[in-house]
């Protein structure tokens, strides 16, 4: 027996988790001069849901989020109701629709499948001596589950109120889906780069994590999606050269090694970036997780090619 026993115990970082099931939708339209994101979480055993959506036109911002009832039924059900958010499955893993609405805004954007979906969980098939992403988020090897695929998005977005009242825009470009469920909670993560690119003939997502807990072990993880499948990256590193506006980097240079031994070098122009959102993932406490979305150009330095990507870098802050 130690002296220690009698006095109240230390909370273990484990009873911080708890079940969270997450959609994020992220659609660009630099030709437009479009953006947009919605984000959804539900914690069905705490009965409640969080929820935002946050569009940007020509420097014009509008934002919402907070606190929604819990859809409800919510398992297996082919339409989610976020408060004013909606999310249609209209063909799994092939259609989408996620429509918003409120006094300010309306929009209805369409997400088609343009690559196959991914499931991390193949990362750690392939990096079994690796940081897995369940390890890191959920302390354990198989507590959270992570799923991504690169799409096409078209739709519409009306402007209710302020200096674009009145006016509608077809919308007609690159998207990308995020679907994960499972234990976590976002203020055990310290920090993290979380990073799509559509590029005309292939996608990828890259991401780094570290949390509070083990903050010199990190997670490095992705994958490349091409016409014919997705492949494993088996080694990545993230480097962040400059500073840019905001805090955030100049440039941030994505270093890959896939399965199969090829290289990819991805310059993303961050300082650049055509769109720079917050997204607001859950309601702050003490803690609060600070993420901002960079839509910017990205080249692939070994093929030439010119693509689109968001470059999510978020930190645990004081509220």
């Amino acid at each position: 027996m130690l002296l220690h026993e009698d006095y109240p115990h230390t909370v273990p970082a484990r009873a911080w988790l708890r079940w969270k099931e997450n959609y994020f939708w992220v659609f660009m339209d630099p030709d437009r001069d479009l953006c947009c994101l919605a984000h959804s979480t539900a914690e069905p055993t705490f009965d409640r849901a969080f929820a935002s959506f946050t569009v940007l036109h020509k420097g014009v911002k509008v934002s919402h989020s907070g606190e929604v009832p819990l859809p409800q039924p919510f398992e297996h059900q082919k339409l989610l109701r976020y408060g004013n958010q909606r999310i249609h499955f209209l063909k799994p893993q092939e259609k989408f629709l996620v429509e918003y609405e409120d006094d300010t805004v309306a929009a209805s954007l369409h997400f088609t499948r343009r690559m196959h979906l991914f499931d991390f969980l193949a990362c750690a098939d392939v990096n079994p001596d690796q940081f897995s992403i369940s390890e890191n988020t959920a302390l354990d090897r198989f507590g959270f589950r992570h799923q991504g695929q690169c799409m096409n998005a078209t739709g519409v977005v009306t402007f209710k109120t302020g200096e674009l009242a009145g006016l509608s825009v077809d919308v007609d470009g690159s998207g990308y889906r995020d679907h994960s469920w499972g234990m976590r909670n976002d203020q055990i993560v310290k920090d993290h780069n979380w990073s799509f690119f559509n590029f005309p003939t292939m996608g990828f997502h890259l991401f780094t994590v570290r949390n509070i807990v083990r903050p010199e072990n990190m997670t490095a993880e992705g994958y490349i999606a091409r016409p014919e499948g997705n492949e494993v990256i088996k080694t990545l590193r993230i480097e962040n050269v400059g500073e840019g506006p905001e805090g955030m980097p100049d440039k941030v240079i994505f270093h890959t090694v896939t399965l199969g031994g090829e290289t990819f070098t991805l310059t993303a122009d961050v300082g650049n970036a055509f769109a720079r959102l917050p997204l607001h993932s859950q309601k702050p406490g003490a803690k609060v997780y600070y993420n901002v979305e960079n839509m910017c150009r990205v080249r692939c330095e070994e093929t030439g090619e010119e693509g689109l990507a968001n470059v999510e870098i978020g930190t645990l802050k004081d509220a």
